[in-house]
């Protein structure tokens, strides 16, 4: 395989991106892309007064003071790189962005982000993207983005990979080459320039970093579209040639799950949105103790021992036990299934430092044992709580709320926006800024939407 090999499989990445048309798109795939479009907005807008944000917008704005793209909730403009990473940045800062959960992929950060940056960009330049032509970027950075994270999946990647990191640049990538309008050749050359910027670590979780790995995926593939946009080129084989990134990170060169039905399958209408501000394999976990404190009455004070059955990942990615600070408590099972059945929520409340610390909930966590149960699905878990009087309580839940088999609605979808946006801007500006994302189909120029978030 020669470094522009005509059969490697970014050449059906790009033809794939450049065929799509909106109209022609199944009724589901237009659906989706608005309802992803939203969930980020309301997630980026949510936490960009943060003091993740805050840290990173300082640490940008010490290498550069402006630039023609806006910060989504915030006052500042940046370069269009620096934009896209800040905008996805903080996207993921509460741990509320989406999640592919078949391979852990938080799909729409770093693919709307590049978008919204370009967009900003062309608007300076006095060429605004149409909202139709930000959906179609849109839905091509995240298919391909999730295919590939299915192919590195299925090649059995080592867990320690942050799976975002590893495809996000290239979902941007495509998404920011089509607003550039880039050609065949140059988006093939666009994905190979992401692909060669893949990386980050599951051990930045529990940190302000877990905010990075996103950030720079999208990022990334803005700069990887600018490059090929100004004829960089990077040959077509380092996704999956010799040494490219299928062979590095699983020691094959299988491109089959990116390939298969490319066109007429969408992957991504496996995403999902999440209810609650954590990790999304603890979501089961809370269902069981919301159902046990809100609907069996169990009262905290009550509890002796807790006992939890879940998926193998719950324990593999969310071990955390009696963390003291709220970024390890967003990935702490122990934490949250504590948190729920002290308090009977599962919001932002419950993520913050005075819950982090609550004497309850750590006093409770002691009490607590889990199980990796590797016959259960990734929406499944049971929690059995023995009471101080010898009574067991248990509640299984194999349908866990914002699942690909139970999601959340558009009615859930408004109102976690109002729950993200509202305190940040205030209940008449995030009407508006909600209206902005339902109407995004039929807008002239999407970054108007950055100043509404203002």
């Amino acid at each position: 395989m020669t470094a522009f090999d005509p059969t490697s499989v970014t050449h059906d990445m790009a033809r794939f991106a450049l065929a799509l048309d909106w109209p022609s798109l199944p009724e589901p795939v237009r659906r989706e892309a608005p309802r992803a479009w939203m969930n980020w907005i309301a997630c980026a807008v949510g936490a960009a007064r943060m003091p993740v944000m805050d840290a990173a917008v300082r640490g940008i704005q010490a290498m550069e003071q402006a630039g023609e793209a806006g910060l989504l909730g915030r006052g500042e403009s940046i370069s269009v790189s620096n934009a896209a990473l800040l905008n996805c940045l903080g996207s993921s800062a509460q741990t509320y962005d989406d999640t592919h959960l078949a391979t852990i992929t938080h799909p729409t950060g770093p693919v709307a982000g590049a978008a919204l940056a370009v967009a900003c960009k062309r608007a300076s330049m006095g060429a605004p993207v149409a909202g139709r032509d930000l959906l179609i970027a849109l839905v091509a950075g995240l298919e391909l983005e999730c295919r590939v994270s299915c192919a590195i999946a299925a090649g059995g990647s080592r867990q320690g990979w942050y799976m975002t990191g590893l495809s996000g640049g290239i979902g941007a990538a495509v998404a920011a080459g089509l607003l550039l309008n880039l050609d065949h050749e140059r988006l093939v050359s666009a994905l190979g320039l992401a692909a060669t910027q893949a990386g980050g670590l599951r051990a930045t979780h529990g940190s302000m970093a877990i905010t990075y790995v996103p950030g720079m995926a999208a990022r990334n593939g803005v700069a990887a579209a600018y490059m090929a946009s100004a004829g960089f080129d990077c040959g077509s084989i380092a996704v999956d040639g010799r040494n490219g990134l299928l062979q590095v990170l699983t020691g094959a060169t299988d491109a089959g799950p990116i390939r298969m039905e490319l066109g007429t399958r969408y992957e991504f209408l496996n995403n999902t949105y999440k209810p609650y501000p954590c990790g999304i394999v603890i979501h089961p976990a809370i269902d069981a103790c919301l159902d046990l404190a809100r609907v069996q009455g169990v009262k905290a004070e009550d509890i002796d021992r807790v006992d939890m059955r879940v998926h193998p990942d719950a324990l593999n990615l969310c071990w955390r036990k009696l963390p003291d600070n709220a970024m390890d408590a967003q990935v702490s099972l122990f934490h949250w299934t504590a948190a729920v059945l002290v308090h009977g929520a599962a919001g932002l409340a419950q993520g913050d430092i005075a819950c982090v610390l609550d004497p309850r909930v750590r006093a409770l966590q002691e009490r607590m044992k889990a199980e990796a149960v590797v016959a259960m699905s990734d929406n499944e878990a049971e929690v059995s709580i023995r009471l101080k009087n010898g009574q067991l309580l248990t509640s299984h839940i194999d349908n866990a709320t914002g699942s690909v088999t139970n999601p959340m609605t558009d009615t859930q979808l408004m109102e976690k926006f109002r729950g993200l946006v509202g305190p940040v801007l205030g209940g008449t500006n995030s009407h508006r800024l909600l209206q902005a994302c339902l109407n995004i189909e039929s807008t002239k120029d999407v970054s108007a939407i950055v100043a509404l978030s203002r």
